[in-house]
Order: structure tokens, then sequence, then C-alpha cells
């Protein structure tokens, strides 16, 4: 879950950063590996690829998190629906965490440090929130326990 939505998130921001700024000889290598300064034009091509990497792993972990992580006992709080719109709406935290790492980095990480880096703090920042409240779970009430006797 939290590891494979770090892979399909780096696979999609280097794939992405390759189509929109490609490297001069057309190397995914070098065109990841290289230094930017604050002013670049480039940066914003970064930031670019972050977040279309955002949206993928997004879809990508919610599906492993309703099914796996956060599978429920007594039942979801919300519907499947809901959960999937909060789950998002909690993700854009960790999408401003990780924006803000990137952005911040630029000038002395590589792109793809610097997104790894995001991806961590903004993890943390993701976590706790779905916890809390995309996969809340109902509370069994007295009439759902005189219903199971």
């Amino acid at each position: 879950m939290g590891l494979t939505g770090v892979v399909v998130n780096l696979v999609v921001f280097a794939g992405v950063l390759d189509l929109v700024a490609p490297a001069p000889g057309g190397s995914l290598t070098a065109n990841l590996f290289h230094t930017v300064s604050l002013t670049s034009v480039r940066s914003r091509e970064d930031l670019l690829a972050s977040a279309i990497a955002f949206v993928v792993a997004t879809f990508w972990n919610f599906e492993w998190n309703n099914a796996w992580t956060f599978r429920s006992r007594v039942g979801h709080l919300h519907s499947v629906n809901l959960r999937l719109g909060l789950y998002y709406g909690v993700s854009l935290g960790s999408l401003a965490v990780n924006e803000l790492v990137l952005f911040g980095t630029l000038s002395f990480l590589f792109p793809l440090y610097g997104q790894g880096l995001g991806i961590v703090l903004g993890s943390v920042v993701g976590f706790l929130g779905n916890q809390r409240f995309t996969f809340a779970e109902r509370q069994i009430g007295i009439e759902d326990r005189d219903a199971r006797r």
C-alpha cells in the first residue's frame, strides 16, 4: 500500500517529467538527476509531474487502503464514494506538504530525491487524516447490539 504507492508515484513522476521536460539527449536518467535553481523554468515541470503523480498514486493507494489496510469488521461510517472523496481531500494536505518539500529542495537536491522526501513527510499527514476521517468505522449502538442477540 504505502510502499507500492511510493513506487507508483515515482514511476509516474519520472514518466511525466520525461514527457514534459525531456533531457537534451532524451535520457530519462539525465532528466531526473540534474540540479535546478529556484529560478529555473524547469521547477514548474517538476511540480506538474508531482501533481499528476499524486492523482494516480492517490487512487492506487485508496483502492489498497480500502480493501486491505482499513478494512472494517463493523462497517465504515461512509459509503465508498464518500470515502474516495474524503481520501482525495485528506490527500490534498499530503500533496501540499509534498509540493512544498519538493519546491524547497529543488535548489540543492535532485528532483527525484526531493519528491521522495516530500512523499515521506506527506504520507504522515495522509495516514493520520485518513485513519481519523476517511475510514472511520460505524459505532455499534444499542440497536445494533440488540439486533445481534
